[in-house]
């Protein structure tokens, strides 16, 4: 049987969950970052040693699926292990269990660079790291493979020109705290993830689909499985935007993607695909979108090409 870690144990705080009543995606890639302090340890890259070599891991791109839901009060722990160690690079495997019911919560599938802290680039692996890594890769069980997001593959990305040219909407802007960085000196991957979720209820808000009269409906939108791709450093000061754009409407499900600027430069610093639904709050299941939601949706899909 393939090793697994032991990476993360907790419980979900009621400041962790959203208005729809669960546990706020930017906290599935939050208890990923914690994991993958773990997993750099197992592969020789304990805190000390960061300290002294100025040799790190840093998220390249994020691939969730989000199982089932995690509410306010429930046990949460997370295994991991490495799947395949290339030469700067690295594929892990995170799983996050409910531990009440031993259900899983979510996947999260990681491709994360070894990086060189000074030099602020990426760097070949050492034979300690492939040695130590041996025990553990294993190709990914089916439940944690894409079904409608890819992983390892990238939007295009535009300049904030570009995107408002295209209309895309505007659903943040703000600036980077220091306590939203890390010890390797960039924002953590929580909190791009946190701009997107934050962004969301404006990004409905322009698409005609008011959330208050969602709320008294009792219905609301929830993401089932998502891609993050990190492009560039995310530093302390920094001012960023981010727009979004609805891809695609197939079904019972619409297609996203967030392009996060830095606003100073333009350039895109990270993207996001996301496939969301919408939720009977009391039934806790996913239901279709009405003839007229649809209608209001359709004009709003956007090409990327």
């Amino acid at each position: 049987m393939t090793e697994f870690l032991d990476t993360f144990r907790g419980t979900v705080n009621t400041w962790e969950c959203d208005e729809v009543g669960h546990m706020n995606v930017q906290f599935y890639v939050a208890r990923a970052s914690d994991a993958a302090f773990w997993l750099r340890h197992a592969l020789g890259l304990a805190p000390s040693q960061v300290r002294a070599e100025g040799r790190a891991m840093v998220a390249l791109e994020e691939h969730f699926r989000f199982h089932r839901e995690l509410r306010a009060g429930d046990l949460m722990h997370m295994r991991s292990r490495p799947v395949k160690l290339r030469e700067r690079t690295l594929v892990s495997y995170h799983e996050l269990f409910n531990s009440a019911s031993g259900e899983t919560a979510a996947t999260i599938v990681a491709v994360s660079g070894h990086f060189d802290l000074e030099k602020r680039r990426l760097i070949p692996w050492p034979a300690e790291a492939h040695d130590k890594a041996a025990p553990f890769l294993a190709p990914l069980p089916p439940h944690a493979e894409p079904r409608s997001v890819a992983r390892e593959v990238r939007i295009a990305p535009l300049t904030l020109a570009e995107a408002e040219a295209r209309g895309f909407i505007e659903i943040y802007r703000g600036a980077v705290m220091p306590w939203e960085c890390d010890d390797f000196g960039h924002m953590n991957s929580r909190f791009y993830m946190a701009r997107f979720s934050d962004g969301a209820g404006h990004l409905w808000q322009a698409l005609g689909m008011d959330k208050r009269h969602m709320q008294e409906k009792r219905r609301g939108t929830v993401v089932l499985e998502m891609r993050l791709n990190y492009l560039r450093e995310v530093r302390s000061g920094a001012m960023l935007i981010v727009r979004s754009t609805l891809t695609r409407l197939d079904g019972k499900t619409l297609t996203f993607a967030h392009f996060m600027f830095d606003a100073e430069t333009g350039e895109t610093v990270a993207t996001g695909e996301a496939i969301a639904v919408m939720l009977d709050l009391d039934a806790r299941k996913t239901v279709a979108f009405t003839d007229e939601e649809r209608a209001r949706l359709a004009p709003q899909v956007r090409a990327l090409a």
